[in-house]
């Protein structure tokens, strides 16, 4: 009989559960920067891209001073530039191209402004991020390279002919783990807009370091801007 009991309060809190989740989908800009520092020199470089997700909420509380609930979302990151320049007489193109996969998991908190018409919410939590491809590409004229960060592999195609050396792959790494934050705004229970800022807690340099004491530290952060429409 108890497990009987067991089993019809789980399927309660199931059903609870699935009441309160919601689908959505969400677009939006994304200004992802790369900081290198050793010792006590650092660079930056900066890429401008788009995002694009589904998250799913869950809602586990609702009381008069909020809701409470875990957000997890799969999201698919892009950033690039590029520069063009004459040099000689000759056109030269220099491009970098990174695309992501992205897992937030987040805590969300909600409140009820102007109840059923305006909501603002605020997320917290880890961001597991993993590398697609990332690649360079230089051009000139009827040339180009084009080198895969990951694994060192390059491509060169001059005229119609095209070479490909393989690499044994780089001091990039591939995977990061993030912290995000962030606040947003949701109208009608239906769209929302949001910003939010992911922190990167994982040194993405693989590589050897030279000393101890002057490790070289490579972190990527991303802020971003988008709408989303809930289901």
């Amino acid at each position: 009989m108890k497990k009987i009991y067991f089993i019809l309060a789980a399927a309660a809190m199931f059903l609870a559960v699935e009441a309160n989740a919601q689908l959505g989908v969400g677009v939006g800009y994304n200004h992802i920067n790369t900081t290198t520092k050793m010792a006590d020199e650092s660079d930056d470089e900066s890429l401008d891209g788009f995002y694009i997700e589904a998250t799913y909420d869950l809602n586990f509380l609702d009381a008069n001073w909020g809701s409470l609930g875990l957000q997890p979302a799969l999201r698919y990151t892009f950033g690039g530039d590029s520069e063009s320049e004459e040099m000689l007489g000759v056109n030269t193109r220099v491009s970098i191209a990174e695309h992501y996969l992205d897992i937030p998991v987040n805590v969300k908190y909600g409140y009820d402004v102007l109840p059923s018409k305006l909501k603002i919410f605020a997320f917290a939590g880890p961001v597991f991020s993993l590398g697609l491809s990332s690649v360079t590409s230089a051009s000139a004229d009827n040339s180009i390279v084009k080198t895969n960060l990951y694994t060192g592999t390059v491509k060169t195609k001059l005229n119609s002919e095209t070479t490909k050396a393989k690499g044994d792959g780089t001091d990039y790494g591939r995977f990061d783990i993030k912290f995000g934050i962030g606040a947003g705004v949701t109208v009608v229970e239906k769209l929302n807009v949001k910003l939010g800022y992911n922190i990167g807690m994982l040194n993405r340099y693989t590589g050897e370091q030279i000393s101890s004491d002057h490790k070289f530290k490579r972190h990527t952060g991303v802020f971003y801007l988008g709408v989303g429409f809930n289901f």
